[in-house]
């Protein structure tokens, strides 16, 4: 799957909003000539829109994920790989058992997030500090194993290991903090499910 965030050069056929149970808004990336953007959302959390696209099809351990992205100031742009979408009675789809690979300012986050309670838990996995330049365009690239990530940012490289890593998986990318825009997202591998 190789998708374009132009202007009219991407749909619902490959990918679907989808939304973390940590948050009950459901807002939609604001679209432009060359890329797809958040914005402020003052009465949002954090005071931006969180905002979660994912692949309609599951693929399994092994799948190489890649976008390119830019952010502003606290910006948070990031590679998601959700265990299951499930759809809400209101027809919402969501997910709540996921791992986040954060590219900020600082370097690289990885995160676990559990669903659990009625309420969505995290722990840090991973962290790697470097400085990354804000406004500039950067390339995050997510390789998938059977025992965890192999991850490059901008050819800075690392690993990290997850034991329980998700056999299959929705991927997609998301926005967080601050203003991401993302221009592409492409995956590589094998499909096991489709929503």
């Amino acid at each position: 799957m190789n998708i374009s965030f132009s202007r009219n050069a991407w749909s619902s056929d490959d990918l679907v909003y989808a939304y973390s149970y940590r948050f009950t808004d459901r807002p939609v990336f604001t679209q432009f000539d060359d890329h797809i953007e958040n914005k402020a959302d003052l009465a949002g959390p954090g005071g931006y829109e969180y905002i979660s696209v994912l692949s309609r099809n599951q693929y399994a351990a092994g799948a190489r994920i890649t976008t390119h992205c830019s952010f502003e100031d606290d910006g948070a742009p990031l590679i998601v790989l959700a265990d299951k979408v499930y759809t809400d009675p209101d027809g919402c789809l969501r997910f709540g058992e996921y791992l986040e690979v954060v590219l900020y300012k600082n370097g690289i986050n990885v995160w676990r997030m559990w669903y659990r309670g009625g309420k969505v838990t995290w722990k840090k996995l991973m962290g790697v500090q470097f400085p990354v330049t804000t406004g500039d365009q950067h390339t995050l690239t997510v390789e998938t194993g059977e025992e965890g990530l192999q991850i490059d940012a901008d050819g800075m490289k690392m690993s990290v290991y997850i034991p329980d890593m998700y056999r299959s998986f929705h991927a997609g990318i998301n926005a967080c903090e601050g203003i991401n825009r993302f221009y592409d997202m492409t995956v590589d591998g094998t499909v096991t499910e489709q929503i």
